[in-house]
């Protein structure tokens, strides 16, 4: 339907093809069993922040500009999207009219939090938990998967690196429980952490520099997605690579940050390609 990491369009190549809402965060196609979401920096002034958190899910504001959100219209449709068998697919604004598709999603909850409305009232806000499958679809079927259980997490720093890129594409079964997968989702987001500084063996893949320094688990190296959403993901070895701390913050505040960026996507799909060999 969509390809993951793909620009397109949004009233012409998403909205002209399946409708829906033309505007706003969450659209709501009639005619298709699908939800639209879409992510970016502008509205974190009234309290629409989105994030990658730390247990692995993409956190996502839900709408409603004044007041208190309401679980209705696409607040209602991003938290039932399983009961209705509509599929969630997450966009990202890279400019002006401009989105990139990020992947398919799977809402395992929410919380409420406070937040600011348009108008800088304070009230209470919707944040979805959403696992966010950015997979590129790859023909996985023949290798075996890997094995989950509550301990994993604690076992990876002993896996090998080609075991870990698996468990870092591991995904939950249709028949998991909204505990599970989000337990899954910790799990992933942790091997591929691990899994992206083995592959880069020590060595920033910015600037080509050792580790700065060494740690009771090896080299010091931070891992910097380098597709945005929200300086988080999505969670894929193609989108990650291991930087040094001087690197990792050109990527995010030197004035050719988006240049260097750019850089960084071509040596991420260097490095997978070469770890693939």
């Amino acid at each position: 339907m969509f390809e993951i990491g793909k620009e397109y369009k949004r009233k012409e190549e998403i909205h002209g093809v399946y409708g829906g809402q033309a505007q706003g965060g969450i659209s709501t196609p009639k005619n298709h069993p699908v939800v639209f979401i879409f992510t970016s920096d502008s509205g974190e002034q009234h309290g629409y922040r989105d994030e990658y958190h730390d247990d692995g899910l993409f956190w996502y504001t839900g709408e409603g500009q004044i007041g208190d959100m309401k679980m209705v219209s696409g607040n209602k449709a991003i938290f039932e999207h399983a009961i209705s068998g509509k599929t969630i697919h997450v966009f990202e604004y890279i400019r002006k009219a401009y989105v990139r598709y990020i992947g398919s999603a799977e809402c395992l909850g929410y919380h409420e939090e406070d937040r600011p409305d348009r108008e800088g009232n304070n009230r209470t806000a919707f944040v979805f938990h959403l696992d966010i499958d950015s997979s590129y679809k790859e023909n996985t079927a023949a290798e075996p998967k890997a094995i989950f259980s509550p301990e994993s997490p604690k076992q990876l720093k002993n896996k090998r690196i080609k075991d870990l890129r698996k468990a870092a594409l591991n995904k939950s079964s249709r028949t998991s429980t909204p505990k599970e997968k989000q337990e899954i989702a910790v799990y992933r987001s942790l091997a591929l952490k691990l899994y992206v500084i083995a592959r880069s063996k020590g060595i920033c893949e910015g600037c080509g520099a050792s580790a700065p320094f060494q740690t009771k688990s090896g080299p010091y190296l931070e891992c910097h997605h380098v597709h945005r959403l929200a300086d988080g993901g999505p969670d894929h070895p193609k989108n990650v690579v291991a930087l040094c701390p001087n690197c990792h913050r050109r990527a995010h505040f030197s004035n050719d940050a988006q240049a260097y960026n750019e850089t960084l996507k071509k040596v991420a799909h260097e490095a997978e390609q070469n770890s693939l060999l």
